[in-house]
């Protein structure tokens, strides 16, 4: 800590009183601009908080976790730091811990003395995962589908974003669909094949061309795509993720196959792949700053002791790309 960078010297600098100060630095009631200028003072002081004295005072540790499937899945990197940004402004630290798709024994670990909160991303939300979460000590935020009440969870809408993207499709003159999917075991398999299903019968087209791979990786949609594309070229492949669609992408190059000439090509998370790949490709934006963003202001409130708000939604938006543009390509 610099010289002279006490709390008194960032309250002085930032032109507010020690309390202002404290609480603005300490997560507390204050406005935007204040908590700016404080956060500003301190940073030009180079004033960091105790932060083992503030729990001490607090009886909170200033730290929240975030359980992941997967670590190094993009839009799990995405979301991260979202609510790093979000969190920062609070002075609260972000833990990231991977877990199992179904992490009841994670959340139910989950210790007061360690973190004051926790936001999951559970790709199967059992029974048993909302139980954990229920009976959790400390307040948690799901991050995904969760269909029982009294659980705060934040979803994206991807079966309405597959439904944008079949509606695009078929704009497009496509009447042969398949899709690509991971395990429908999963929320995110399920939404987006029941999604798929209810978008078709939606444009009167047959909705039985569809591939279920072992996961939602490049790896596991390579083969899926290859089995695809074995049974005929449809008009158009839509993929679980972006991930999947880039793999069935590649298959379609050792084929000959030219996207979007020969067949439409899209998937779902608009990652930044998607926009570099060529042909760029056509997704759906699912919302995951967004999502992060209000799971975030959702866990601070639970912990400053508000009630649950139960199921918040954020809506798809479709993103076209040259995938999908054959007039440009």
């Amino acid at each position: 800590m610099a010289e002279g960078s006490t709390l008194a010297a960032v309250a002085a600098r930032a032109g507010v009183s020690i309390a202002s100060a404290s609480r603005a630095l300490n997560g507390g009631i204050a406005s935007t601009s204040t908590i700016a200028r404080v956060q500003q003072a301190a940073d030009d002081l180079g004033y960091r908080p105790n932060l083992m004295a503030r729990g001490l005072q607090s009886g909170r540790t200033g730290q929240v976790a975030m359980l992941v499937p997967d670590a190094a899945n993009p839009v799990y990197a995405r979301m991260m730091s979202a609510l790093q940004s979000e969190l920062d402004a609070h002075g609260i630290r972000l833990l990231m811990q991977q877990v199992p798709a179904a992490p009841v024994d994670a959340v139910a670990a989950l210790s007061a003395g360690l973190v004051d909160g926790a936001i999951v991303v559970a790709l199967r939300v059992t029974d048993d995962v909302v139980a954990a979460v229920r009976t959790a000590a400390v307040p948690v935020v799901v991050l995904g589908l969760v269909e029982t009440a009294g659980v705060d969870s934040v979803r994206a809408d991807s079966h309405a974003g597959m439904g944008l993207l079949v509606d695009h499709l078929v704009a497009q003159g496509a009447r042969r669909i398949g899709l690509i999917v991971g395990p429908v075991d999963t929320t995110p398999g399920r939404t987006r094949l029941d999604g798929f299903v209810a978008a078709c019968e939606r444009q009167g087209i047959a909705a039985d061309l569809v591939e279920v791979a072992d996961d939602f990786t490049h790896a596991a949609a390579r083969p899926a795509a290859r089995a695809m594309l074995d049974g005929g070229v449809p008009d158009a492949i839509v993929a679980a993720n972006d991930a999947m669609a880039l793999a069935t992408l590649r298959e379609c190059a050792t084929r000959g196959l030219r996207v979007p000439h020969d067949l439409l090509l899209a998937g779902l998370d608009d990652t930044e792949p998607a926009e570099l790949s060529v042909p760029s490709l056509t997704s759906i934006d699912l919302g995951a700053h967004d999502r992060a963003r209000i799971a975030a202001r959702t866990l601070l409130s639970r912990i400053d002791g508000a009630a649950p708000t139960g199921q918040q939604a954020v809506a798809p938006r479709l993103v076209v790309r040259e995938s999908t543009t054959k007039e440009t390509a």
